[in-house]
């Protein structure tokens, strides 16, 4: 997943674009600066719901902001659905069980129960089931219909 190495380089551009300083990204998310400073400097990566209220923000692709497509398109917030039933939901529709999804070796099986428990994926982890999937960031947390 070298791929997310490009974040802290999309996030600086995207706020180039807006002229906007990690000062004003971090009052816009309601977040301390230091957070926003640090995603910057690549020495900590965003929760599933800074990453989102940073898409959403900047109006563009989750995929297009951790570096997994180049390809800038405008995507239109709405309200996520609960992480869990929306991977569960994604299961079905490709016919994969839990036990496909932990004996591949994509994700733990502890890991499964504390997000069915309500807990958020890391962005890492999003990355991998995404990838495992073959759907895009936006289509697995439930952010766009493709």
């Amino acid at each position: 997943m070298e791929y997310l190495s490009k974040f802290p380089l999309r996030l600086r551009e995207l706020m180039e674009e807006k002229e906007w300083k990690s000062e004003e990204v971090s009052e816009k998310l309601g977040i301390a600066g230091s957070a926003v400073r640090a995603w910057l400097r690549g020495e900590k990566l965003p929760s599933l719901k800074n990453i989102v209220l940073l898409a959403d923000l900047f109006a563009c692709p989750l995929d297009f902001l951790v570096g997994r497509r180049e390809n800038f398109e405008e995507v239109a917030a709405h309200p996520l659905p609960a992480f869990y039933g929306r991977l569960r939901e994604i299961m079905n529709e490709r016919s994969v069980n839990r036990y496909a999804l932990t004996s591949s070796g994509t994700v733990n099986d502890s890991r499964v129960t504390r997000w069915a428990k309500g807990e958020s994926p890391s962005l890492p982890s999003l990355c991998v089931l995404a990838d495992y999937l073959n759907i895009s960031l936006d289509y697995l947390v439930g952010r766009t219909d493709y």
